[in-house]
């Protein structure tokens, strides 16, 4: 029985042997098969992932002209007295270019003048009388109305004057009834009557009382006459208050309708003296409408024609067309042309598939053959993204494609640049400075996200193998791509066609001997 286990075993191990050997025959024919693959396809190229200066542009082309570029017009049927420019002269504003012949319209304007002067003198002389007639009505009204307005002060004041003696008339009325009455309550006093005595009084005492009784009857007598005599004229007094009273309380109401004439009287002088007024102020606004303008109009454009006789120089410049000359009438549309030289601009055609591309601020790159290699700073100032036509071709008989434009601006005002020289300029459309780049090739796109595939070297086997990391792109250039990514670093080698390849495919590796230690021009130490 160990034997036959011992056989077992050994059996058991024979075989996994050979299968191992299998194994490792399998896995190094696939192997030597994907080398055999890759040397099919070519040794892999591959790029140094470095910092770099990159940025995209657009070449196109024109001509170097004026920004601002100012045609001298007149509308004088006159002839040219003196020219002081020519072609090629340069002029600052304000600067005199030519003078018609003033000769004819300053007569005019003389002769037009003293008649309108004449005018305006018997004019003037109206006009005097007319406010003269007015400020007398306006003085008149104040006059009449300050006599109206005293009449009424005059009527109140009678009024007042009438119910205040009416109040003291009702007070001392008041008075002399109460006094009167009081009179009359101490006549009805009652007389003395005669003392009655007792049976039993004495002679002597009614002697005594008899004479008292006679005494007391003879002043009471006394008292009645003198309070009859008070009486009679106490209600005299208050009689003739009465009658006093009664003939001014009558009068009030005339007082009243003294105060409404008067008021009446001034409403009346008012309207009277406001429509006069208003009848002088109508007169003087006629004036404007009686007043004919057609002459000064006519003066005023002989004025503005005789000052036109002098033409200056609307902005700085070179003359660059001439159009007229000394004793001359104008036939042109223009007399002159006049560019600034130190505002210049190139026109260029972009095409179709760059124009969205283009937008306002942009910086481009000028350079012309008779500059040579030197470079001017300049900027889009202006893109027209509407299709036209070559209106230049089409003047010639020739055909054209038309399309697209924008303006360029040179930078400098003081540069070399001479109009009507034929430019070369490079639109910038982006520029990055020193960031992480790649050649645009390297990268793949799978599933939405963006990889790279970098040259990882084994230090002991010496083989290089495929290794993929992802990347996000930035700023896509002529050649490079801005990245930014986590897994790759400077210093990197990225396979630059990445889409040839897969992640843990081994790669061929070409050194190249005669590369130097130093990158080259772009910056790219290719391996």
């Amino acid at each position: 029985m160990k034997k036959k286990k011992k056989t077992w075993i050994v059996v058991v191990i024979i075989l996994v042997i050979l299968a191992l050997i299998a194994g490792s025959v399998v896995s190094c024919t696939r192997a030597l098969s994907e080398s055999l693959e890759t040397l099919s396809n070519g040794f892999a190229e591959l790029s140094t992932v470095e910092k770099r200066d990159i940025s995209d542009t657009i070449s196109v082309s024109g001509t170097v002209e004026s920004e601002n570029i100012v045609k001298i017009t007149s509308t004088l049927a006159a002839k040219v007295k003196t020219l002081y420019v020519e072609v090629g002269s340069e002029v600052k504003e304000g600067d005199v270019l030519l003078e018609f012949d003033s000769t004819q319209l300053q007569q005019q304007y003389d002769a037009m003048q003293k008649t309108l002067d004449n005018a305006q003198g018997m004019s003037d002389h109206n006009h005097a009388i007319n406010v003269r007639n007015l400020e007398n009505a306006q003085a008149e009204k104040t006059t009449t109305l300050q006599q109206a307005q005293r009449s009424i002060d005059e009527a109140t004041s009678a009024k007042t004057n009438a119910n205040q003696k009416v109040n003291d008339l009702r007070a001392q009325l008041d008075t002399l009834r109460k006094t009167r009455d009081n009179i009359q309550a101490q006549m009805n006093t009652p007389a003395p009557e005669r003392p009655q005595l007792p049976e039993t009084a004495t002679p002597e005492e009614i002697q005594a009382a008899e004479a008292a009784y006679a005494e007391a009857a003879a002043t009471y007598q006394e008292n009645q006459t003198a309070l009859l005599s008070q009486y009679q004229a106490a209600a005299a007094e208050v009689q003739g208050a009465e009658a006093q009273l009664s003939a001014l309380e009558e009068q009030l109401p005339t007082f009243d309708s003294a105060i409404q004439s008067a008021k009446d009287a001034y409403t009346a002088a008012e309207r009277s003296a406001d429509t006069m007024i208003q009848s002088y102020q109508d007169v003087l606004d006629a004036e404007q409408f009686s007043a004919d303008s057609s002459t000064q109009d006519e003066l005023d454009a002989l004025a503005d024609q005789i000052a036109d006789c002098v033409v200056r120089a609307p902005k700085s410049g070179i003359v660059t067309s001439l159009n007229v000359a000394e004793g001359s009438l104008p036939t042109a549309d223009a007399l002159m042309t006049i560019e600034d030289k130190d505002t210049l601009k190139i026109t260029v055609q972009i095409a179709e598939s760059d124009i969205l591309k283009v937008e306002e601020g942009m910086p481009a790159v000028v350079r012309t053959t008779a500059t040579g290699d030197k470079e001017f700073s300049a900027q889009v100032a202006r893109v027209v993204n509407i299709y036209h036509a070559d209106s230049s071709a089409a003047l010639y008989g020739q055909s054209g494609s038309g399309g697209y434009s924008a303006e360029i601006t040179i930078d400098d005002p003081d540069s070399e640049l001479l109009i009507g020289m034929n430019a070369k300029v490079q639109i910038i459309l982006f520029e990055r400075k020193d960031v992480l780049s790649v050649p645009y090739e390297s990268i793949v796109e799978e599933d939405g996200k963006s990889y790279v595939l970098l040259a990882e070297t084994n230090p002991e086997s010496g083989l290089t193998t495929a290794k993929k990391a992802q990347v996000e792109p930035g700023e896509k250039g002529t050649y490079y791509v801005e990245i930014t990514s986590e897994e790759v670093k400077e210093g990197d080698q990225v396979v630059v066609d990445g889409a040839s390849y897969q992640d843990g495919d081994m790669l061929f590796v070409m050194p190249d001997l005669n590369a130097s230690p130093d990158a080259d021009e772009d910056g790219d130490s290719d391996a």
